[in-house]
């Protein structure tokens, strides 16, 4: 009996160039792999092409302050996550019809784990931009857990910056600049420090 697994791209979380680099390399993957004809695809090559390329024009165009190209860029973002959750979808049928589905998704440059098998690899983060510069962290507080390390990013997740170790399982960052992305994620402390979560972006207000 062939194990049902589920697959993660692992876009959400990151800021658009990490959308950027993570869609280039998955575009990648799913061509040269040899699991993937192309005839198969749910949707043409050259769409997918496509959004990764207005993502990219997007992204330049924020850089020059072009104005109303911040909402633009979140828009093309939008699309470029439409498009890969579609891929996702059709990666999984093709690897739970396979003799080893985990590798399969694994070549596509997405991250495998079993349906039901616990937890998976979405965050527990919960972000809410407040407005006036201010961003509400949100997280879960599971039994034996003490405090929380809570760290941000603002280059997309390369540098990591200390924020908080707080006894609360919310955290407000203020002071931010609006049309920021920031990128957040935190670690429980029971114990010992756990993992950090998968990070995960927003735009502040």
């Amino acid at each position: 009996m062939i194990s049902k697994f589920k697959a993660a791209h692992k876009m959400s979380g990151l800021s658009p160039e990490g959308k950027l680099t993570k869609a280039d390399a998955g575009l990648t993957a799913m061509d040269t792999s040899g699991n993937f004809p192309e005839a198969n695809w749910p949707l043409p090559k050259a769409s997918v092409t496509k959004a990764i390329n207005d993502l990219d024009l997007a992204i330049k165009a924020v850089a020059t302050g072009a104005p109303g190209s911040v909402s633009h860029m979140h828009e093309m973002e939008r699309q470029l996550l439409a498009v890969f959750n579609l891929l996702r979808s059709y990666v999984e049928m093709t690897a739970n019809n396979s003799t080893d589905a985990k590798a399969v998704i694994e070549s596509a440059g997405m991250v495998a784990y079993l349906s039901g098998g616990g937890a998976g690899p979405i965050t527990d983060l919960t972000l809410t931009a407040i407005g006036g510069g201010v961003v509400q962290i949100n997280v879960p507080r599971n039994a034996g857990v003490v405090a929380f390390v809570y760290q941000y990013s603002t280059d997309g997740g390369i540098t990591w910056l200390p924020l908080d170790i707080s006894k609360t399982a919310s955290y407000q960052l203020k002071g931010q600049t609006p049309g920021a992305t920031l990128n957040f994620r935190f670690a429980p402390i029971a114990k010992t420090q756990g993992a950090f979560s998968q990070p995960k972006s927003i735009m502040v207000v």
